[in-house]
């Protein structure tokens, strides 16, 4: 299990950020001051710092060599950063921007995008066919993945329906088929079609990730115990 080391003395921060990046796989340690960033940066040897950029620019914080990605946490009216930061990130967080960054630089075969693995009610059709129920068993902003029988090829057109529940809204996007999953084994006999978004409107794009966030955290919520409502100040919906 590959270690972060989390380093900011906002501690509403802390609390956000450690149950969602615990929920991706990795274990987390938390330090509030440099003293303690240090000992941990001695001590220990995280993938990755993710640090409040005044304690990455304040004196005294020593940093191995070779050197490990930072990712510096900003507020909306701090200064440009200056100082050794792979990435920045301004404070509410995006967590979609969150996942990027730590999937590319610390993972062997990154995933490119944030995905729920849910169970959704919906539909889809080809041009040439009436509406087909079928279940959506996960979902990203780049597209979803159908449980259905029917077999397509790759390229496909498809319309898909499926509804956004908690928000009282559905989306019909325009999709191509990427992908095609036989039920054999290693798929544990699911079988299926992964569709590509080939375009979201503005209004389209904004309530997918809304919604896409809000499960996402609900679920985190749900997995660790004492976590309650997530912060609208640290992170951005």
């Amino acid at each position: 299990m590959k270690c972060l080391l989390l380093a900011d003395d906002r501690l509403d921060l802390l609390a956000t950020l450690e149950p969602i990046l615990k929920h991706w796989g990795y274990r987390v340690l938390t330090a509030t001051n440099i003293d303690q960033a240090n000992a941990f940066l001695a001590e220990s040897t995280p993938a990755m710092l993710i640090i409040g950029s005044h304690l990455l620019a304040a004196p005294g914080l020593q940093l191995p060599y070779p050197a490990l990605p930072i990712l510096a946490l900003e507020n909306p009216e701090a200064s440009p950063l200056t100082t050794e930061a792979s990435m920045t990130l301004t404070v509410p967080i995006d967590i979609f921007a969150l996942f990027a960054f730590v999937q590319s630089r610390i993972e062997m075969h990154p995933r490119c995008n944030l995905r729920l693995r849910l169970r959704l009610p919906g539909m889809y059709s080809t041009q040439a066919e009436d509406y087909v129920l079928a279940d959506v068993l996960s979902l990203s902003m780049n597209g979803l993945f159908f449980r259905s029988p029917q077999r397509f090829a790759c390229g496909t057109r498809v319309t898909a329906i499926f509804p956004l529940l908690g928000f009282g809204k559905e989306l019909e996007v325009e999709g191509t088929v990427l992908c095609v999953i036989e039920p054999i084994p290693q798929n544990n006999y699911v079988q299926g079609f992964g569709l590509g978004f080939t375009a979201l409107s503005p209004e389209q794009t904004t309530l997918l990730e809304r919604f896409i966030a809000g499960t996402f955290l609900d679920e985190v919520a749900a997995c660790q115990p004492g976590v309650g409502e997530f912060s609208s100040s640290q992170l951005r919906r």
